[in-house]
């Protein structure tokens, strides 16, 4: 830190947004270190002043002389003010030197439970969300893929037109312009996309906090420069089993597994948050400690899930895949990867949903944007509700029909679900069910199942403890 001035990280991302109260409201995200401040009112009119002028601290001080109230010398004063403030944030690590390699923390990605990030995240969103500020954004570059996975869940033909470069340009300006901070960029597999480093300087242009799903299979020493350059929050890769002929077996790729092991450790090494995304199948799910062996091995966070869905297209093939031995299932579900609490305490039984809870919160901060233009409320729920650059963004943010009618539904409104039991610990989907059978508001076999293990695996677990 100068006199006038201090050292924006490069892993820093921030956003300042103006509420309906008329109070600002600042979120900033270190991805190095996974942490997150949320301030508001005069802090966050303060950091906004900094984070805009690239660490130039003069129209903070400005702003602090010209509304603070002072006892005696109001230059000198606020100066102390801005200096304390400055210095609140160097505590939180928020600011300072770049995080060293070997210091990075992974994310927290236990099913359940609710750390402090998670927690001020969530309320932030919610406040996003009744504010209708569209926030995040899902971009598919791509449904071309190197792999052919048994349990995808993309059209076999996957041979379509992708948006071309000046479009994407000008959908990230429209997503910016509204309010966006957060970027997901998925396939199919991204890295097949030849224009895929000129995407990632347009996400750069547009300081969007990034993160990334890949395969990894195709990553080579420019690309690795470029998601060093990007420092995202996290970058997902689709690990299958630790053993090459099940991993394989899955992609139809031989080699795959060795590929994308040696991207993962690569990615590490440069100190980049991995999270290995591991969908449970029949063949793999028995294996599924070797996994979690292997996460910590190579430093990286671990997300499992039983999330085997039919096609985007009605093609139920992928359901074949789904873990239907209970004994397993309960064995995974009372594991540390499935601790459904709260800061310690467990989670309370409900028989039923509120009446005031959503069917889900699809649409709520942001949207998906598919490899051609096409617009839906999520990844998970295939409505198309417009297609761009025909339909502009503002447009369908702003006065798409699909909002008001999917902010009427509510769980209680589903006849599977008024009454259940087991509905504290549903891992509900509603876009599963529409690729299942066609609606979104009756619930599938499969929930229904899943839903039962898990609350009897944790009532067994919360008695044992």
């Amino acid at each position: 830190m100068t006199d006038n001035k201090i050292q924006i990280p490069g892993d820093l991302f921030s956003r300042t947004y103006g509420l309906k109260s008329d109070c600002l409201n600042s979120i900033i995200y270190r991805t190095r270190n996974q942490t997150v401040a949320i301030l508001e009112g005069d802090s966050a009119a303060v950091w906004q002043l900094i984070w805009e002028s690239n660490g130039e601290i003069d129209g903070a001080l400005n702003y602090i002389t010209r509304n603070g109230t002072f006892s005696q010398n109001a230059e000198t004063e606020a100066a102390a003010v801005l200096r304390q403030f400055i210095a609140g944030l160097f505590q939180r690590k928020m600011l300072g030197e770049e995080i060293p390699q070997s210091n990075v923390t992974q994310i927290n990605t236990l099913r359940g439970s609710v750390n402090s990030n998670e927690n001020l995240q969530a309320r932030f969103a919610q406040k996003l969300a009744d504010n209708h500020i569209f926030y995040s954004l899902v971009f598919e570059t791509t449904y071309n893929c190197n792999e052919r996975c048994v349990h995808c869940y993309l059209p076999e033909n996957t041979s379509i037109t992708n948006l071309a470069l000046p479009q994407v340009d000008g959908l990230f300006k429209e997503f910016h312009d509204l309010g966006g901070f957060t970027v997901l960029l998925t396939g199919g597999e991204l890295l097949t996309r030849p224009d895929i480093l000129e995407i990632f300087a347009l996400v750069k242009k547009y300081r969007f906090l990034p993160s990334i799903v890949s395969n990894l299979t195709l990553l080579d020493d420019e690309t690795l420069a470029a998601i060093i350059g990007l420092n995202p929050k996290s970058i997902g890769c689709s690990i299958y089993s630790t053993r090459p002929e099940l991993h394989d077996a899955i992609t139809k790729v031989p080699g795959s597994l060795e590929k994308s092991l040696i991207s993962i450790k690569r990615l590490r090494d440069a100190g980049l948050p991995v999270v290995i995304k591991t969908p449970l199948m029949k063949a793999t799910a028995p294996y599924w400690r070797e996994l979690s062996a292997l996460a910590v091995e190579l430093g990286c966070a671990i997300q499992f899930d039983f999330s085997i869905t039919a096609g985007n297209d009605g093609n139920l093939s992928p359901l074949a895949q789904r873990v239907t031995d209970t004994a397993l299932i309960r064995e995974i579900f009372t594991s540390e990867y499935f601790d459904l609490s709260i800061f310690n305490e467990q989670l309370a039984e409900a028989r039923g949903p509120n009446p005031e809870a959503g069917l889900c919160g699809a649409g709520a901060i942001g949207l998906t944007i598919g490899p051609q233009g096409e617009i839906r409320p999520c990844i998970g729920l295939c409505l198309p509700i417009g297609e761009y650059p025909r339909d502009s963004l503002v447009e369908v943010w702003n006065n798409s029909p699909f909002f008001g009618e999917f902010s009427k539904l509510h769980a209680a409104d589903v006849k599977e679900c008024r009454e259940c039991a087991d509905f504290a610990y549903c891992i509900r989907c509603p876009g599963v069910w529409l690729a299942e059978h066609g609606s979104y508001t009756r619930p599938n076999e499969y929930t229904c199942f899943l839903g039962r293990q898990l609350a009897d695996a944790q009532r067994t677990r919360n008695n044992n403890h």
